[in-house]
Formats: C-alpha cells, structure tokens, sequence
C-alpha cells in the first residue's frame, strides 16, 4: 500500500471524519459537514482575484469564505483546505509553502479517504473487468466523492493507481465534454450561477472587518459586501445617529 506524502496530514484528515461521525467510506458534502457538525459558517462570495478562499475567526465564530468565481468542486476543496488552517494552523502568517502541502492533502483525503477511494475503485474495475483507470472511472469518482477531475486524478497518481504518463493522459481531457458524453452534470466542473454576490450564515460585519484588516479584499470590496449582507448602515450610516 503506497503511502500519502503527508501521512500527518491524512492522519488528521481520518481523525476529523472520527470526530464528525463519519465512515472511512461515505461520501460527504463538505459545507453541510463544517456548518452542522464542526459550527463553521459558509461565505460565499464573488472575489475578483486569485485567491480561493480564506478563513477567519472571531472569538466564537468561525467563517470559511469561498470564492464563487470557481468551480463548484475547487469550492469543495477550498472549504476542506481552509478548514484545516483553521483547526491547526488558527495564527498562519503568510504563504507558508509545507502548511498549504499539508491542507491541500488533507483536504483530499477528507474528501476522499484512502480506504473509500481503493474500495470504489475495485468495484468498478472488478465489474468492467479491467485494470486500467479510464475517464469514466474518474468521472464516477469525481461526482461520488464530489472532488474535482484536477484533485481526483492527482490522488490517483500519488496512491499509485496510475503512472504519471496515465496522469498527463487524463490530465490533457476535455472533463465537461467528458462529463456531457457520460451523462453526467457538468456542475461540478463550473462555476455556479449565483443570483446573490454574497451568501452569507454568520455575524457576517465582523468577519467582513476581519478580511479587510488583513487585506485580502479592497475597502470599496467591503463596503459592497457590508451593504449586499445587509449591513449598509455600517457604510452610510445611521438617519437617526447624532454627529
């Protein structure tokens, strides 16, 4: 059995499902498990730069926000990437380069434990009587586990179920035609269509402060954000406050 390149990661990873009650094998849905079972809040919101996601703590509160300009299965990985700085790594300053290692693999493997991925991998080779991976294999994968084909296929490399010629192979494919041809949604593989900019489940004024203060969004970002939350009195200012 290979070994994950981070087995601190994975360790963590598995003892997180422990702690929420889930199996080595079920699949999950990322925002439902950090809402319900670990009182993280979700914020999605339209962020025009390159960052993913980031989370933020406020005594009590804890927030994870999401950049809806990705796709939905990056959203995913980004929820279970940010979750892991938030649990380990609460006082992370600046792009440490090992820490982002260590939360891009436990993200995958608590998306995507190894026991789960090895047993629905030789069911479908076992009944398409086969042993090599195809893209219908990640497809099934993808959508079950609801990972991205980018996430998917890497893991598949480093567990070693194909060689890194097979990975360049599944890496050069159209997934959303793919998926189309597969009879699969392409949902997963898209960015979702967001009637709100910002959707939000938390004291969300604190945290939009919080993300500003460590400069990851723009003061006329945030002053939108405040006033698309419902907080436009923070920017405009109370009719009836006394100067």
């Amino acid at each position: 059995m290979s070994k994950a390149n981070n087995p601190l990661a994975e360790t963590r990873a598995i003892e997180t499902r422990n702690e929420f009650g889930l199996s080595n094998t079920e699949a999950i849905n990322i925002f439902e498990v950090l809402k319900y079972n670990a009182n993280v809040s979700i914020i999605k919101m339209q962020i025009d730069s390159g960052l993913y996601g980031l989370f933020l703590k406020k005594g009590e509160v804890q927030a994870i926000l999401i950049n809806v300009n990705t796709s939905l299965g990056r959203q995913y990985f980004t929820a279970a990437h940010e979750y892991y700085h938030l649990k380990y790594n609460v006082n992370l300053n600046g792009k440490q380069k090992y820490l982002e290692k260590e939360a891009d693999t436990f993200a995958s493997y608590l998306l995507m434990p190894r026991e789960a991925l090895n047993f629905h991998l030789k069911k479908r080779l076992t009944q398409k009587n086969r042993n090599k991976v195809d893209i219908s294999d990640c497809l099934y994968l993808e959508n079950y586990f609801k990972i991205s084909h980018q996430a998917l296929i890497l893991r598949l490399k480093l567990d070693r179920h194909i060689n890194n010629k097979r990975y360049k192979e599944l890496k050069e494919i159209n997934v959303i035609k793919k998926a189309r041809k597969y009879g699969y949604s392409t949902e997963l593989y898209t960015k979702p269509k967001v009637e709100d900019d910002v959707i939000v489940e938390s004291d969300y004024a604190e945290l939009a402060e919080e993300a500003l203060e460590k400069n990851k969004i723009s003061e006329s970002r945030y002053n939108e954000y405040l006033i698309e939350g419902g907080y436009g009195y923070l920017v405009f200012g109370d009719e009836n406050d006394e100067g």
